[in-house]
């Protein structure tokens, strides 16, 4: 796991100089739909690779991790959702959200406490015929995006279809995963590669295939973890 230390930075700095131009860096996150950390540490890393100097050369590639394949296929309130499966009270589940919407508030996202839930086997399917057409990542932050503002429709095929058509993918291929259990293989694969990386949870972040950031961290702490793999990314 990536470890931060306060010299680090200069010497990755001064080791990214020596890369040459054409390298480039691969940088893996495991996430869910669902996944309100995800849904910060994925605005969070965006930003600083769109800080980084090597920001052309940083390719996204987004994995699939699937946190409750128990949840109900049923769209029910978040709140009600999280109270029945942490075992807390209605307020105490509100309170908990909240706080998450204070910090997403800071990131500039939109996060609605009162939102639909349910279960994302299908969405994130649809991540992975985004990766057929070069738009997973986008695929699934406009799907968290419905989620989070507070779609009552977010999980409707219609909403599903509307944003994959709005990405370029042809309306009867995310019609056709949703009709049928395309893609569930690649949705198990990855999540079972994630736990193999050492993995309990997401956002599960992995740069240059060298270092693993669990969890959601702070923009600056992305920017010094590129600065890092950069500084080892081979020519």
């Amino acid at each position: 796991m990536l470890r931060f230390g306060s010299n680090y930075r200069k010497a990755a700095l001064m080791k990214s100089a020596a890369v040459p131009t054409s390298a480039r860096l691969t940088i893996d996150v495991w996430a869910d739909v669902l996944c309100p950390w995800c849904y910060l540490g994925e605005e969070r890393l965006s930003r600083a690779v769109e800080m980084s100097p090597h920001g052309a050369s940083i390719e996204l590639k987004v994995h699939t991790f699937q946190l409750d394949p128990a949840a109900p296929t049923t769209v029910a309130p978040t709140l009600e959702y999280l109270a029945k499966k942490y075992s807390v009270s209605p307020a105490q589940a509100r309170a908990m959200e909240e706080s998450l919407a204070k910090k997403a508030v800071a990131e500039g996202l939109r996060y609605e406490v009162d939102r639909p839930a349910g279960n994302t086997l299908d969405l994130l399917r649809l991540v992975h015929l985004g990766g057929e057409y070069q738009v997973s990542w986008a695929f699934l932050r406009a799907m968290q995006t419905e989620v989070f503002s507070g779609n009552d429709d977010a999980f409707a095929h219609s909403t599903l279809i509307r944003l994959g058509e709005a990405l370029g993918i042809p309306v009867d291929e995310v019609r056709d995963v949703l009709a049928t259990d395309r893609y569930t293989d690649a949705v198990r694969a990855d999540h079972d590669e994630a736990v193999r990386l050492g993995a309990q949870g997401v956002p599960f972040t992995v740069l240059g295939k060298r270092l693993g950031i669990p969890g959601a961290v702070s923009t600056s702490q992305y920017a010094d973890a590129i600065e890092r793999a950069w500084g080892q990314v081979d020519g």
